[in-house]
């Protein structure tokens, strides 16, 4: 199940916010990405890596979210990332 997968960042970026939301910069790579306020606060949750049940339940204590689509958009958000190498996605020690 994704929700037991532990969730970190794969890649350094630089990083700017901007009204809430972020703009990200992948040097090595030479690619640009822009984050929502949503996706910017999980970012952040990312500075330690974490399980995505745990991402889950930050994000539910404090945005008015049903449980399910949370960790429905959660995980889809984060497998997004980790296709473009931005996260790692791994099972738990």
């Amino acid at each position: 199940m994704d929700a037991d997968l532990v969730a970190s960042r794969a890649a350094p970026l630089m990083e700017t916010a901007i009204d809430g939301d972020m703009v990200a910069l992948d040097i090595e790579n030479g690619a640009c990405f822009g984050f929502n306020a949503t996706a910017t606060r999980i970012w952040a949750l990312l500075d330690t890596p974490m399980p995505i049940a745990a991402v889950v339940d930050h994000l539910v204590g404090e945005f008015a979210v049903d449980r399910a689509r949370c960790r429905d958009e959660v995980t889809a958000l984060l497998r997004q990332l980790e296709g473009r190498g931005l996260v790692r996605l791994e099972p738990a020690i």
